[in-house]
Order: C-alpha cells, then structure tokens, then sequence
C-alpha cells in the first residue's frame, strides 16, 4: 500500500494518540463478557498487529501479549519496542497464519483474548476470506475465547464521499494524513469497495515530504456481517461503542463487534 504503512514510524506517530484510551475499552469489554476461568493467565492476541501500539500499553498494563503482521518493517518496530519473546511477534497473513503460529512455539491455545481494531480486518477482500481468518482464530485461541472487531459497518441507504483529516506529532517530527472515502458503488464490481486515498505530508527539520497511497476495504452491513459469522460457527455477543459500552440496537460509524470463537476446534 505504500505511504503510511510503508514507514512504521509515521505510522506510529500519526495513530499512537489515542491507544490507551482504546484498551480501556477493550479491558471494559473483557471484564464484562469474559468467561472467569479465562481470566486468569491471560495473553492478548492481535492479529495485523502493525507497530504493536495496542500490544505496548495492553503489556504496560501487565498483560502477556503476542501477535502478527504480514509486513516485515511494522513486526521490526514493534519488537523493537516489547519487552517479549521474539516468537510472540511473527510473520503472516490474517487468512494464513495458523502454521506461522505453531512454528512461533507459543503454547497451543495460549491467546485467551484477542482484538482486530481500526477495520484492519476490512483488508481482506472477502466474505470467505472474513470466514476463513475465523476459522483458523479458532484454531489458535482458547476454547471459547472472545474476539474484539472494531469495524465501520456500512449503511447502503446512506452512501456518500468522506473526508477527515488526522495530525500527530513526535519531536521534530509533525506528520499530517489527509483521507478521503470513496462510497461503494451499488450494482458494480466496487459494490462492496470503500477505496481510501490517502495523502501523508511529513514534516521534519530537513524539510517536507509527501506520500501518496491507496487501498480499497471490504464492505459489510449488520446483515452481511452477521451471515458471516453463522458461516463461520462464531458466536455473536454483543457490539459495543467506542468506550466499550453496549450499544443494543444502535449502529455507529464505527463500533467493537464482540464474538465468541467455536470451542469446537
């Protein structure tokens, strides 16, 4: 994808702000939909983990942690900067990582939480690519361990162009995203495609710099999202707002979906 995530260090800087706040949410979601005997000797698990943002403060907080991440440049920084076994952090990709995670060495079914924050599973391009990525999560997980997907769920009623703007600062270094959204467009092949352009200006002592890059999501609404975990054998539990509170019938721009993995594995 280029731009952002070709540099970890923006990346890191640009989306840092933020994070703890987000854990708390997590660790409200936990405390309420945990099963007790999974919480004792507990490990935190993040698929397309990146620069381990998530994984540092969730650590700091004393929990083991582990995860993985396809790009080789993200996993350096993040190992970089946790203080856990190089095995806890390895390379794969969401619909292809059960091998990686036995070769890894973590004990079998150590993960007993795991949390797919920022639409990063809207990466993949599919239905049976989000069916299969449970699939092998139940394989790795503890019998019946929670899942947390943070996800922009789609309204097809309701589809226009969005723009946002984020800034972050780290030292000397300022760095600037502007993003645009471009809509599905129903009864084309973008039918279930939200393509993101983005445009990154960095600036540093040495002077200013611009990256350009674009990447396209996969589209669900509630109904696609839930057939998609009936296919899967995943249990639904609740969806919960961005601090982690229950949402009941409401549907947000953005949202924690919690599920159950099968125990059945």
């Amino acid at each position: 994808m280029g731009g952002l995530y070709a540099d970890p260090m923006l990346y890191d800087i640009l989306y840092t702000p933020g994070t703890a706040a987000e854990v708390d949410a997590l660790e409200r979601i936990e405390k309420r939909y945990t099963e007790h005997a999974l919480k004792e000797n507990r490990m935190w698990f993040e698929p397309a983990c990146g620069t381990g943002r998530y994984l540092r403060v969730a650590q700091g907080r004393g929990r083991r942690v582990a995860g993985f991440d396809r790009d080789e440049g993200q996993l350096a920084y993040a190992r970089k900067r946790l203080k856990c076994p190089p095995k806890n952090l390895f390379k794969a990709d969401m619909v292809d990582f059960c091998q990686a995670f036995q070769a890894s060495e973590l004990p079998p079914h150590a993960p007993t939480f795991a949390f797919n924050p920022v639409n990063s599973l809207r990466h993949l391009p599919s239905d049976a690519a989000y069916v299969e990525h449970f699939r092998q999560m139940s394989q790795v997980m503890a019998p019946g361990a929670l899942y947390v997907v943070g996800l922009s769920m789609t309204d097809y009623d309701w589809l226009f162009d969005e723009e946002d703007i984020w800034e972050a600062a780290r030292g000397p270094c300022r760095v600037t995203q502007l993003v645009n959204y471009l809509a599905p467009e129903p009864g084309t092949k973008r039918a279930r495609r939200e393509t993101v352009v983005s445009h990154l200006t960095v600036n540093r002592p040495g002077g200013e710099e611009h990256f350009d890059s674009s990447y396209d999501l996969h589209c669900c609404n509630i109904s696609q999202w839930r057939r998609v975990l009936k296919r899967a054998s995943v249990q639904w539990v609740d969806s919960c707002d961005g601090l982690g509170n229950p949402l009941g019938e409401r549907v947000l721009p953005y949202q924690w979906e919690v599920v159950r993995l099968s125990s059945d594995t």
